[in-house]
């Protein structure tokens, strides 16, 4: 409910003008004015009506646009306030973030490292290995020049001519002997049958 004598501020909200200007209003657009029991200056709204006419607005509205007002600063102070705590969450996480990534990275490393260790310890045993396996291939492979096979494959022809012969001697000496006694026992025998 609208008031019928309101104070110069709430005169000078109504008109939409600074309370300089409504002062000087007072004088150049002859405004009346009267004291209320406390000694301040109060208007007639409607003396306010005749200056202002519809340009005039109710202190309700007044009231409605400054509370809006309000309202939007809250919400401007809380959203500013909510913008500051979603940045100071996402700084949190991007730092929590970049840990992870780092301790992966050094996790990594240390695996990279490993993996490099058991690489160089393969190819070491690779190498041993590679190098008994030409040792062994040596050992089993007849590794003589061609001459001192041919001096080798000589003399072991030269030893198997030898036991040949000694074999050969042996026989004849053995069938000597059998036909000397054939021979003895022949005589026996010949005499007996003879």
């Amino acid at each position: 409910m609208s008031k019928s004598k309101v104070s110069v501020v709430e005169a000078a909200k109504m008109a939409g003008v600074s309370r300089a200007t409504f002062y000087r209003h007072i004088t150049e657009k002859k405004i009346s004015t009267t004291q209320d029991d406390k000694n301040n200056t109060v208007i007639d709204t409607s003396e306010l009506v005749r200056i202002y006419g519809n340009k005039l607005r109710t202190l309700e509205e007044i009231e409605k646009e400054e509370i809006d007002q309000i309202d939007e600063n809250e919400t401007d102070r809380d959203s500013s306030q909510g913008l500051k705590i979603q940045v100071d969450m996402l700084k949190e996480r991007l730092r929590d973030f970049n840990e992870e990534r780092n301790r992966e990275r050094t996790q990594l490393s240390s695996q990279i490292e490993d993996l490099k260790a058991q690489l160089d310890r393969a190819e070491e045993q690779r190498i041993k290995s590679e190098e008994q396996k030409n040792k062994l291939t040596m050992m089993l492979t007849d590794q003589r020049s061609d001459s001192e096979k041919l001096v080798a494959k000589d003399a072991e022809h030269s030893k198997k001519f030898t036991d040949i012969e000694t074999t050969v001697k042996t026989l004849i000496a053995t069938q000597d002997k059998l036909l000397e006694e054939s021979s003895k026992k022949k005589g026996f025998w010949g005499k007996l049958f003879g």
